[in-house]
Order: structure tokens, then C-alpha cells, then sequence
């Protein structure tokens, strides 16, 4: 991503609508833009050291202790700090999928071993994988893979990291997260975002959920004041608005229904079939 994103609209000129990003098509909420106005005097504090108090509210509505959560600067912080954990590792890469968890794996010179997502089974083997990569739903396709599989391979190899990364768990019908299991074994890694759904990228807030076998290891990685004042600010002010801000996923559902069928209509076009508010189109 350092090379070019789809939206470092920074780069271009007279950008006339923006599709590139994957997040909340109901747009920022109005009122978390004037809540931080009013706390714009947070800059002038350092926060604290690992964000513990948004940890904490993490804690409290997802029923996780404390100890399994870190806040991360974006999801993609997180991708990096779990690839860390094993240098020069084995990993598995589902693609079509986000280019981070390649990056990731390259800077700590894992070896890489490509899987097309439409072959993913409880039958797959990673008896020789030291992690395996997963967008659940994944980006950009939209795919959700089975839960039941991911259950059985987790406890089926028991050595190997699975990395589910649950960012746009919010945009999909019935979704199945992995967060309480990740906090209580030592092979499975949840990681989230705040930025998707409240419509904050610009300001890289995630979090990773893990066993704190785990967690206590990366802890010792990270450099105090990681994340900023009105970061922190944000995420606890949209975790506890959740009731007066609520997303309408079911709507933009439907729109992406529609949207799907009308392209793939087209000659020329074919979309593939997704179960998320995005999808991928091939031409």
C-alpha cells in the first residue's frame, strides 16, 4: 500500500466521487464530528500509553477481558504485529484479498503460499503452515467463509496462527465472529476495525483480540502513545452511541443486490456474486 492505495486521493486532481474505499455508505455521523470539536482540547494531553480506555470499553461490550485486546493504529498495524511473531514464517494467503496481509508477511520474510479463496474447505492442509491469512468477509470479493470450517481447521492444526481478519464483520447478514475464541486459545487471532463502519479512516483505529499468551508477547512491541487523544476520543464516543447512530446494513444490503445484478447485465461485465455492501466486478 506505501506504493499507492485506491484512495490516496491526495495524489489526484478533481476526484468527482470516491468508490474506493469500503466503508459505511451512510457517511460520517454528524454528531461524533461536533463530539469532537468539543473535545478538541485532547491534543493538548498525552493519551494513555496503550489507549487502555477505549481498550477497556472494548472489553466491556464485546464480554472479552482486557488482557486479550490491544488497540492498534488501523487494522493494519495489527496485520504487521502478528506477522512479527513469527519471522521468516510459513503463511497461507487466500486471494483475492487485501494486499496488507502480503505486505506484512514480506517485511517479516515470510514465504508465502497463494490459495484461491474458492477452494477454501475443512479439507485444506496447513500441516507444513505456520499462518494462514483470512478477510472474514473478505475484501475486495466480498466472500464469508464457512465458520464451521474454520472451527475445524483451528483445532485441527493446532500449531498453526489463523489470522481472521473481522473488519467488515459489521457488513454482513448473520455474522459468525471469532473474537471469544480468539481470546481463549493460543492459535487464533481476531482483528477489527473502527474506521469501516464509523466512517473514520483517516484516523487508524483497530484492534486485535487474541489469547493473552499472545497479546502479552506483542504488547512489548509497541511504542507508547501509538494512538492519538482524539483517536482514542472517537472510538469511545462511537462505542457508546452505538443505539443513537445504528448502521442500516439490511438497507445497503438490498442496494448491493441490486447493483450487482444491474452490472452483471452488462456486456462486458461479470460480478462476482458477494454477501457484503461491496463486491468485486471482473471486465
Amino acid at each position: 500500500m506505501i506504493q499507492g492505495h485506491g484512495d490516496d486521493i491526495y495524489n489526484y486532481k478533481d476526484i468527482r466521487a470516491n468508490f474506493s474505499s469500503n466503508i459505511n455508505p451512510e457517511g460520517i455521523n454528524p454528531a461524533l464530528i461536533s463530539h469532537l470539536y468539543e473535545h478538541i482540547n485532547a491534543i493538548t494531553n498525552y493519551p494513555s500509553p496503550l489507549a487502555e480506555n477505549l481498550r477497556d470499553k472494548i472489553s466491556e461490550l464485546k464480554k472479552i477481558q482486557a488482557e486479550s485486546i490491544l488497540v492498534t493504529n488501523g487494522a493494519v498495524e495489527a496485520f504487521y504485529l502478528i506477522a512479527s511473531l513469527r519471522p521468516g514464517a510459513s503463511s497461507v494467503v487466500y486471494i483475492p484479498s487485501f494486499s496488507e496481509y502480503e505486505d506484512a508477511c514480506k517485511t517479516y520474510n515470510h514465504k508465502i503460499e497463494y490459495r484461491n479463496n474458492n477452494n477454501f474447505s475443512k479439507n485444506e492442509n496447513f500441516i507444513n503452515n505456520d499462518m494462514v491469512w483470512l478477510g472474514n468477509p473478505n475484501n475486495p470479493d466480498g466472500k464469508v467463509f464457512s465458520s464451521e470450517s474454520i472451527k475445524e481447521l483451528t483445532g485441527k492444526f493446532t500449531k498453526t496462527i489463523f489470522v481472521i481478519d473481522e473488519a467488515y464483520i459489521d457488513f454482513i447478514a448473520n455474522a459468525v465472529s471469532f473474537a471469544q475464541e480468539a481470546s481463549q486459545i493460543n492459535n487464533l487471532v481476531v482483528v477489527s476495525s473502527l474506521t469501516k463502519k464509523y466512517v473514520i479512516p483517516g484516523l487508524r483505529l483497530g484492534y486485535l483480540i487474541g489469547h493473552p499468551n499472545i497479546t502479552e508477547i506483542i504488547k512489548h512491541k509497541l511504542m507508547p502513545w501509538r494512538i492519538s487523544s482524539l483517536a482514542i476520543e472517537a472510538g469511545l464516543f462511537c462505542l457508546s452511541d452505538e443505539t443513537n447512530n445504528p448502521f442500516r446494513v439490511d438497507k445497503w444490503l438490498k442496494e448491493s443486490k441490486r447493483t450487482q445484478e444491474a452490472i452483471d447485465d452488462l456486456e462486458g461485465f461479470n460480478v462476482l456474486p458477494s454477501e457484503t455492501t461491496f463486491f468485486l466486478v471482473k471486465s
